[in-house]
């Protein structure tokens, strides 16, 4: 039969999801769209990671890496994609890092409750060689805690605030076609006709000899 003791809860987790993006966007202005790409950042609490610009010729390119926080990731890419005359290239994912952070969490907990017995095994060392091997086993365990610590926080900045990169292409004039020239038409070749040939020579011939019977 049933006890009557209700289960125990397991405590609720919000999930961790480590979203990221990349755009590439087709801009009038280069230097125009760095200024809003920055100010979109400032205005949801983001902030500019990193940035690159470049020439090619006469037209600058630029790369911008920001992070905004979470909640206004897709708020941050609707008006990126505002500032384009075209999106040319959209890349986004999201990765749920919640169980991996709950099992370094148990990790940590099981971490820290063996630090305090070896502690206590410190205080109790009878001699200094005791006392140094506890010690070393004591360092140990300590240096495992700051190792899943530091993973911890890094899951917990990179749930909390998003990674965009905005790749900046400017728009380049399309060039005028120039005109094909008009190709000069080959002449048809005459087919040679030995006949015609033959009677024309003879009309010739015929003639050059009346004119010279009437000189007679």
């Amino acid at each position: 039969g049933s006890s009557g003791l209700a289960a125990p809860v397991a405590p609720r987790v919000d999930r961790m999801i480590i979203k990221d993006a990349e755009l590439e966007l087709l801009v009038a202005d280069t230097d125009d769209a760095l200024d809003s790409v920055t100010l979109i950042a400032s205005d949801y609490g983001g902030y500019i990671v990193s940035s690159h610009t470049w020439v090619e010729g006469e037209f600058r390119y630029a790369t911008l890496r920001m992070g905004v926080p979470a909640a206004e990731f897709e708020n941050v890419l609707r008006r990126l994609r505002g500032l384009a005359l075209e999106v040319t290239s959209e890349i986004a994912s999201g990765e749920d890092v919640t169980d991996q952070y709950v099992d370094l969490q148990s990790r940590l907990t099981n971490l820290e409750a063996t630090r305090d017995r070896i502690r206590e095994f410190l205080d109790k060392a009878e001699n200094v060689e005791e006392a140094l091997q506890v010690n070393e086993q004591l360092s140990q365990v300590e240096a495992q805690i700051e190792e899943i610590q530091g993973r911890m926080n890094y899951l917990r900045d990179r749930a909390a605030y998003s990674t965009i990169t905005v790749q900046l292409v400017p728009e380049r004039p399309t060039p005028t076609p120039t005109p094909t020239a008009t190709p000069t038409p080959t002449p048809t070749p005459v087919a040679w006709r030995p006949g015609e040939t033959f009677t024309a020579a003879t009309d010739v011939l015929t003639t050059m000899l009346k004119g010279l019977v009437d000189l007679g």
